[in-house]
């Protein structure tokens, strides 16, 4: 009986930990950050996305993130955090350039309201 109950509080805890892993896993295992579709969900609401830009918004977005890991790969470990913002910036420009080609401009503002808040959120708060 013990046993029964032991192996029963196991699975219960390995229950209540499979959402939060799931969710780091969407997120590539870095345990930050917002998935491509949680994204996509609050790009959809905010922008008001109509079907036609939902697809080719998640392109732009899927194609950013790929470029971002093979620019990554280059610069990691070099310490240089100039260069990775520096192409952090020009990876944002290039993005809004191609989102510009898709959305109104009352859309890309909105767009760029978010992206600010997103880095906001980022940012560790100042220590006083």
């Amino acid at each position: 009986m013990r046993k029964m109950i032991g192996a029963f509080a196991f699975l219960m805890v390995a229950l209540a930990a499979a959402p939060p892993l799931e969710a780091q896993a969407q997120r590539g295992g870095r345990g930050f950050g917002m998935s491509l579709d949680d994204q996509m969900t609050a790009l959809t609401e905010r922008l008001a996305l109509d079907e036609e830009q939902v697809v080719t918004v998640r392109e732009i977005l899927e194609a950013q993130a790929e470029s971002r890991r093979e620019r990554f790969q280059g610069v990691r470990g070099s310490g240089d955090r100039s260069a990775m913002t520096e192409m952090m910036q020009e990876l944002q420009q290039e993005t809004e350039t191609k989102l510009a080609e898709v959305l109104s401009d009352e859309q890309l503002e909105k767009y760029r309201e978010y992206v600010a808040e997103q880095q906001q959120r980022r940012r560790p708060p100042l220590s006083l």
